[in-house]
């Protein structure tokens, strides 16, 4: 069992684990969700950021909420803001995530909100960059078994390939790396389209056929965000895109 810690601003965390195999699939995707109360806090620490994302070679694939390209589909989740990052691998989340300037710029998060935030092992072999203004979709569950949840998974993504999507992630909890608080749902799959609208068409043409499954598998939330698009800062620095 991986062995907990906790760093000197108090985020419970299995940083100390390592993923074995996983570890060596291409690419590496955190994912945040949470809500902010205080957005001078929020303001300060995302203004530091984007150097220290281009310095671990990532770079953001969604930032927004509710207002902003946020869609959640299905299940009890609402108004939250969500974060998807890409990075060249799932070592270099582990490395952003607790260098020094990172830990420098979360001070100002710390006591701006409450979020959760885990690193999930990449399928995909896309090359970068991946252009802006794709949708993705996410699906995630905390599922009364493995098995459940693998027949409600697998038909989601193969109704998700057959209407044009790619598999980012499909992460269980051997694979899932817990960097802050809870995520709600130990099981996580992150598909791309290529726009939101594309992303909701699948669920929406998939969910009537998935409601037994869903439901045997219990709670399920499917949200459907919307990518940066390619104006946006992060685009615009080419030095984000190198793996």
């Amino acid at each position: 069992m991986a062995k907990q810690r906790t760093d000197r601003y108090g985020i419970e965390n299995c940083g100390v684990r390592r993923h074995g195999g996983l570890m060596n699939r291409r690419h590496g995707y955190l994912l945040v969700m949470g809500t902010a109360h205080d957005p001078v806090g929020m303001d300060r620490y995302q203004s530091q950021l984007l150097p220290i994302y281009a310095a671990h070679k990532g770079y953001r694939l969604v930032m927004g909420d509710t207002s902003s390209g946020v869609a959640f589909l299905d299940g009890g989740l609402d108004n939250l803001g969500l974060m998807l990052a890409r990075f060249p691998s799932p070592e270099c989340i582990s490395d952003f995530w607790w260098s020094e300037e990172y830990r420098k710029a979360y001070i100002h998060r710390k006591d701006a909100g409450r979020f959760s935030a885990v690193a999930l092992p990449g399928l995909d072999q896309e090359p970068d960059p991946i252009v802006g203004g794709r949708g993705f979709l996410v699906a995630m569950a905390t599922p009364k078994s493995p098995g459940c949840w693998r027949r409600f998974a697998d038909p989601f993504l193969n109704c998700a390939l057959e209407r044009g999507g790619n598999v980012l992630a499909d992460s269980g909890p051997e694979a899932v790396e817990r960097l802050e608080s809870l995520m709600p749902g130990s099981h996580i799959i992150v598909t791309m389209f290529t726009t939101v609208n594309a992303a909701k068409d699948a669920w929406k043409a998939m969910a009537p056929g998935l409601e037994q499954q869903r439901d045997a598998c219990g709670p399920v939330n499917v949200i459907a965000l919307a990518g940066l698009p390619d104006d946006h800062p992060e685009r615009l620095t080419q030095d984000v895109y190198a793996t």
